[in-house]
């Protein structure tokens, strides 16, 4: 399984985020590159999105994208704007993590909504969840 977190920023909300995500998904892609969970998914392809959701600036809709031909979920999601600012002021690392990790671990049940074929999701969302325990990532 590969995994590739970034991020995308507007106003520079998440200017600092790719300090925490990029070492995420660089310990999950290492973690569970030769794991097998079936040949349905081979790409986690996630999007942070760190923007207000303001009357002259909104900031859309989530995407939620299964690309079967590629067997990658593509998904642009947005992260708690306003818990992140706050965590950001105070300098909590450590909740910045965790807020990040809330929107990957969402992954889990657009994973089960998409109902990819030959595909192991509690699995993985076992082997995923134990490395974010394991790091600190959870609540």
């Amino acid at each position: 399984m590969r995994v590739f977190f970034t991020g995308i920023q507007a106003f520079g909300e998440g200017k600092d985020a790719p300090k925490y995500y990029v070492p995420m998904s660089s310990i999950l892609t290492d973690r569970l590159a030769e794991r097998d969970y079936g040949s349905g998914l081979d790409n986690w392809f996630l999007l942070f999105v760190f923007q207000r959701d303001e009357k002259d600036y909104p900031r859309g809709t989530e995407r939620m994208l299964y690309k079967r031909a590629k067997n990658e979920l593509d998904l642009r999601l947005f992260a708690d704007h306003e818990s992140w600012r706050s965590a950001r002021k105070n300098g909590d690392e450590q909740e910045l993590r965790r807020l990040l990790y809330d929107v990957a671990r969402r992954s889990f049940d657009i994973m089960r909504k998409k109902k990819i074929a030959d595909f192991d999701i509690d699995s993985f969302e076992h082997d995923v969840e134990a490395i974010a325990v394991e790091h600190g990532w959870t609540r």
